[in-house]
């Protein structure tokens, strides 16, 4: 369960406040779509949710553990995240980039056990990416990058999924095929995944719910055909 008590946003240093008092509750077997304006916080808030970024007020609880005082172990056991670019990593294998995931397994970057092993194949096979295991991270392209890093999410094997922008790289194709793994993790895995997106028109159609970010406002929305687009994005 993603628990969400008070929370808000932004740049504590800079006492900058994005978005106040969020009060939600998600649970497993849920995926979740955040949308909003560019420049409107939704990277903040995913790395907020995540303990990369510190809440300026309030608290982010999985499974009852406060995500900003847990250790980083326990932080990647509750949630993992796959940014809006892809790491720019040149020599190292698709494999080794997937197993890199495991870390929290693996004390002192021991060798992998045969149940890091399987972890791999795992999430390789169920990201398409089976045939790339060999191959350098640092040839592929920005859409296969993100496949791969999906992978090393699901490999981390924690409860809680963010995803930003993980469709901006993808054809049309591609997408399709994201978005249903991603629907089937959620149910067959009872993952929370929560992802952000301006696709609006393909993710209304796959998202269990939708939580919308605008000027200094939040909302949520647990069907996604009650959104109003135009509410979310007015007219300039």
């Amino acid at each position: 369960m993603l628990q969400l008590q008070n929370l808000s946003t932004g740049f504590p240093k800079s006492n900058l406040q994005l978005h106040q008092n969020i009060h939600l509750q998600l649970l497993p077997g849920s995926l979740v779509l955040l949308i909003g304006p560019n420049g409107i916080g939704k990277s903040v808030l995913l790395k907020t949710l995540c303990g990369l970024q510190p809440a300026t007020e309030g608290s982010v609880h999985v499974n009852n553990t406060n995500i900003h005082i847990a250790t980083a172990e326990i932080r990647a056991s509750l949630t993992s995240i796959l940014l809006a670019t892809p790491p720019n990593i040149e020599q190292m294998t698709v494999y080794d980039m997937v197993v890199s995931g495991r870390q929290r397994f693996l004390n002192g970057w021991r060798n992998p056990s045969v149940e890091d092993a399987n972890a791999v194949q795992q999430a390789m096979e169920k990201t398409g990416i089976s045939h790339l295991t060999q191959t350098n991270f640092g040839s592929l392209s920005d859409g296969v990058k993100q496949k791969v890093m999906l992978a090393r999410c699901l490999a981390q094997d924690s409860e809680v999924i963010l995803l930003d922008e993980p469709l901006a790289f993808l054809d049309y194709p591609s997408r399709i095929q994201f978005l249903d793994l991603l629907k089937v993790l959620a149910k067959s895995e009872s993952k929370i995944i929560l992802y952000s997106s301006h696709d609006l028109q393909l993710s209304l159609n796959y998202c269990d719910h939708v939580l919308a970010l605008t000027h200094k406002q939040w909302q949520f929305f647990a069907d996604p055909q009650s959104v109003i687009i135009a509410d979310i994005f007015p007219n300039p």
